[in-house]
């Protein structure tokens, strides 16, 4: 049994990869405590509330994992969030809304932020327990420019070449780190960010439980193998 600390937990691929490992030591993590609390009740786990935005709430947490936990195997990071729109399009009054500096700035402090201050908190931890795994669940947005979506773009960019510039680091001292780069998921996402997309489109999206399929084959894997990256998408979202 491994203890493992999944973000954004409270909802879509956090939550399916949650029933996945539910047979896992789990603490799940989300800023949204009603859902949150659902999940780890259905699934007898733990959870705490954080923010991971938050320096502060960040630090709580690992002060709750060094008291409460025996030990950390791994760390799932799904917390993101969303946006679309060119600069040409900002005058717009849609793209105007989702685009303001209040959402940019928390969409760069959840997806890159975030993600960089859940590893740079408790990678030590695994590293000095001189094994361990990180699974980011990144997007094809990482992988691909994008115009369409700049800002969120941008933010994926920047965690997945974080994970790329401290992949052979982490090695060293047996620590691997996965980027899953799925393309577009069926989950609130989009709604949550008052951008919701035409079903025409949703339908040729990953559902979440795929995405957290795909999640464990990589937790699934021999500690000597790891997989640096790995893209997933509908096959008739190309």
């Amino acid at each position: 049994m491994r203890y493992v600390l999944i973000t954004g937990a409270g909802d879509g691929v956090g939550k399916a990869t949650a029933k996945l490992l539910k047979n896992e030591k789990l603490l799940l993590v989300d800023r949204d405590e009603k859902n949150l609390k659902k999940t780890a009740q259905n699934l007898n786990a733990e959870y705490f509330v954080c923010d991971i935005t938050n320096i502060d709430k960040i630090n709580e947490l690992k002060a709750y994992v060094e008291k409460n936990f025996a030990s950390l195997d791994t760390i799932i990071n799904c917390a993101g969030v969303w946006t679309k729109g060119e600069i040409s399009q900002l005058n717009d009054k849609h793209f105007a809304e989702i685009n303001t500096l209040e959402r940019i700035k928390d969409l760069l402090d959840t997806n890159t932020f975030g993600t960089i201050a859940m590893i740079t908190t408790f990678a030590p931890i695994l590293i000095k327990n001189k094994k361990g795994q990180i699974i980011n669940v990144n997007s094809q947005s990482a992988v691909e420019t994008e115009e369409f979506c700049p800002v969120y773009n941008a933010s994926k960019h920047g965690s997945y070449q974080y994970r790329k510039a401290i992949q052979r680091d982490l090695a060293k001292h047996n620590v691997k780190i996965t980027d899953v780069c799925p393309g577009l998921i069926k989950t609130n996402f989009y709604i949550r960010a008052k951008d919701e997309l035409p079903q025409e489109i949703m339908k040729l999206g990953l559902s979440p439980d795929e995405v957290a399929k795909t999640i464990k084959y990589v937790f699934d894997m021999p500690h000597e193998i790891t997989i640096p990256s790995i893209e997933i998408r509908h096959i008739k979202n190309f």
